[in-house]
């Protein structure tokens, strides 16, 4: 019924020919679907995790109760110098004691003046 509409009306009005275009021809259409190997492809991931309600104040709380800070154990005295430091990293006050002494052999061997 639609090939015999769009050829009559081509037959009507031919210099508006190619305002109507050819009925398809059956043995060329053909369906091309390229198959979905999962959702992800569909949908970018962002938009399958999403809460089906808002979370209250007293949940979220709850939640985050066991998330606070806690206390260091791994606190020792420095061999050299007896001030606190962390197990296994420099004491910060020798290091500065050092890092002071290179600092100023450094400058010696250069002979720059000490800056402030």
């Amino acid at each position: 019924m639609a090939t015999t509409i769009a050829l009559s009306t081509r037959a009507l009005f031919p210099n508006l020919a190619h305002f109507f275009p050819q009925a398809p021809t059956w043995a060329s259409f053909r369906w091309t679907a390229s198959p979905l190997d999962s959702l992800l492809e569909l949908f970018p991931p962002f938009l399958l995790a999403v809460p089906k309600k808002k979370v209250s104040h007293s949940r979220k709380a709850m939640r985050s109760a066991n998330k606070g800070l806690k206390d260091k154990r791994n606190i020792v005295h420095c061999p050299a110098c007896g001030s606190p430091k962390l197990a296994h990293n420099l004491c910060p006050n020798c290091y500065s004691t050092l890092s002071r002494g290179w600092k100023a052999q450094a400058r010696a061997e250069t002979g720059q003046p000490p800056s402030s």
